[in-house]
């Protein structure tokens, strides 16, 4: 007899001496639930307004907005997710006239489960390297290693002009992010580096440094 056929007897058997009933809701009647952190298109949706608003354009090496530096996006990334670091940023900066622009909801207050991992140099996503594929598959953005001045390159994400125009409606619509967005501008101008950003981490944000422990 066949092991195959033999098996399935066997646990189907152990179901009923057991008594086990599965209810099973018809497929047209089925939802399939996503988590936002599981769907690349809400990642998406952030991204691409984040790189509209903290992005530059920058001929004659940018002719589209952009982002530069791979940990400068990831932090920046990160303080709209986890939107109490940003207040403490502004804290740290003593500029607490922007405090009003962060509209900080009670449940944005307490310390979050952050799918972001620590990594070397901060905090890091995991699936971007998935969501940028997804993206660039989606025409929404250039992802390349380029000069952003005569003699320095870095990580740089560009919207597309298909990106581009999806971030300009979503700029109308997001408000509070957008505020957000302009509160870093605020903070960080768009030409900060890389290596400033890394600084400013391992200063201020040591615990979310991969190997190191404690905060300021």
């Amino acid at each position: 007899m066949d092991k195959k056929y033999t098996f399935s007897n066997d646990f189907f058997e152990i179901l009923i001496k057991n008594n086990v009933s599965m209810e099973v809701t018809p497929l047209e009647e089925q939802t399939t639930y996503i988590q936002p952190d599981d769907d690349y298109d809400f990642h998406s949706y952030r991204i691409l307004l984040l790189i509209r608003v903290c992005g530059l354009i920058k001929e004659p090496f940018f002719d589209n907005y952009t982002i530069y530096g791979r940990r400068k996006f990831s932090f920046y990334d990160f303080l709209i997710r986890y939107p109490f670091y940003l207040k403490k940023v502004i804290e740290i900066e003593n500029k607490m006239h922007l405090i009003n622009l962060l509209q900080l909801k009670k449940y944005e207050t307490e310390q979050a489960l952050s799918p972001m991992i620590k990594y070397i140099r901060g905090p890091w996503d995991h699936r971007y390297d998935s969501i940028f594929n997804y993206m660039i598959s989606k025409n929404l953005i250039h992802v390349h290693f380029s000069k952003y001045t005569k003699t320095k390159k870095a990580f740089c994400l560009t919207l597309t002009p298909l990106g581009l125009e999806i971030a300009e409606k979503i700029k109308e619509i997001e408000i509070n992010w957008v505020n957000r967005m302009e509160i870093i501008n605020s903070i960080f101008p768009k030409n900060t580096t890389n290596e400033r950003i890394e600084g400013y981490i391992k200063n201020h944000f040591p615990s979310l440094i991969l190997g190191i422990a404690g905060d300021n």
